[in-house]
């Protein structure tokens, strides 16, 4: 491998090819998206089924896109950005398999990692951050959730004295004596 000056050609080729495999990183996650349909349960062999559909669809977007990526002949602009964007959708598709299966196989997520090794190797295979759990943000703490209710039936919150305003609401945690 030697270093050298690289030509025009070879620097918009490099161009194509690095802006086809970011575009098509993002691309290939709303492509998953239109063919995958996320479920959340609390059955965990409904979970572990959709989970499994998740992942031979994962398995056949990989497959397709890197077939593609070997099978197309150009040395053009076009072919370059085309080539570039199929190998981004396998680069991520391969990424988000490597996740489900480190999660499946016990690796710590980095929230309850202890050691720099374990943090390590949560972020390497993509459990480095909490959103990227299958249920995402399905479960709102009360801490978090709005305190107040927009809901207008019975005039609630319209000048009748008899109902509690509308942007008051009772508090969960607190316990009458």
């Amino acid at each position: 491998m030697k270093l050298k000056k690289p030509s025009a050609k070879t620097a918009t080729q490099t161009a194509a090819i690095t802006g086809g495999v970011i575009v098509g990183g993002a691309l290939s996650k709303g492509v998953f998206g239109l063919i995958h349909e996320n479920t959340v349960t609390d059955d965990p062999t409904a979970q572990k089924k959709a989970e499994n559909i998740g992942l031979i669809k994962r398995a056949a977007i990989i497959v397709a896109t890197g077939a593609g990526a070997a099978f197309l002949d150009g040395n053009d602009s076009l072919s370059s950005l085309t080539r570039g964007s199929l190998i981004g959708m396998a680069a991520v598709q391969t990424l988000e398999v490597v996740a489900t299966l480190a999660k499946r196989g016990g690796v710590t997520p980095e929230s309850s990692a202890s050691t720099a090794s374990q943090k390590f190797l949560a972020r390497t295979t993509g459990l480095g951050c909490p959103c990227n759990s299958s249920t995402g943000l399905a479960f709102m703490p009360p801490a978090y959730s709005p305190r107040y209710s927009l809901s207008l039936e019975n005039d609630r919150g319209l000048g009748n004295p008899d109902e509690s305003d509308i942007w008051e609401t009772k508090d969960l945690w607190s316990v009458s004596a």
